[in-house]
């Protein structure tokens, strides 16, 4: 989310008058910053698994397993940032964090409320000390890809600010 927030505040800067005035594609810009986005996001997880790994009495499967569970969360995350970068380029940062920020306060502050079934965490299991609710990651990802192809369309659609 916070690679699509820089690319917005570097495009409002003009910081990428130059990168976009190369004989590249708005899709190929945008999804090599999707994919970098991804990766991190990959790394991050896998090393906070590494870390929950050595110091926690859990094999390394289940701290991979407990780490790699909010990955669509994260992934939701980022689709809605796309989507924000496409469409209202001044709202990334917000709208790109509602999924994580708005979907932990709901499931806070009112865990009793059809509310809480609006918070992506709901849907997924405790991992490790239950099993992956497949469906609902796959559930997840696949809202958060669809949030992505939108952005990604509205970004290649819409004028660059200078």
């Amino acid at each position: 989310m916070t690679r699509m927030a820089m690319m917005a505040a570097d495009e409002h800067s003009g910081r990428l008058t130059c990168l976009l005035a190369l004989p590249l594609s708005r899709h190929r810009i945008i999804s090599s910053e999707i994919g970098v986005s991804v990766a991190g996001m990959l790394v991050l997880l896998t090393t906070a698994a590494v870390a929950l790994w050595i110091g926690a009495p859990l094999d390394l499967v289940a701290a991979l397993a407990g780490a790699w569970n909010v990955a669509p969360v994260a992934l939701l995350s980022l689709g809605a940032a796309v989507l924000a970068l496409g469409w209202a380029p001044r709202a990334v940062a917000a709208v790109g964090a509602l999924p994580v920020v708005g979907g932990f306060l709901l499931r806070t502050v009112d865990s009793s409320s059809w509310l809480t079934a609006l918070s992506p965490f709901s849907h997924l299991a405790s991992v490790p000390a239950s099993p992956p609710d497949w469906a609902a990651s796959a559930g997840l990802t696949a809202i958060a890809a669809g949030l992505a192809v939108v952005g990604v369309f509205g970004y290649a659609r819409r004028d660059l600010s200078a």
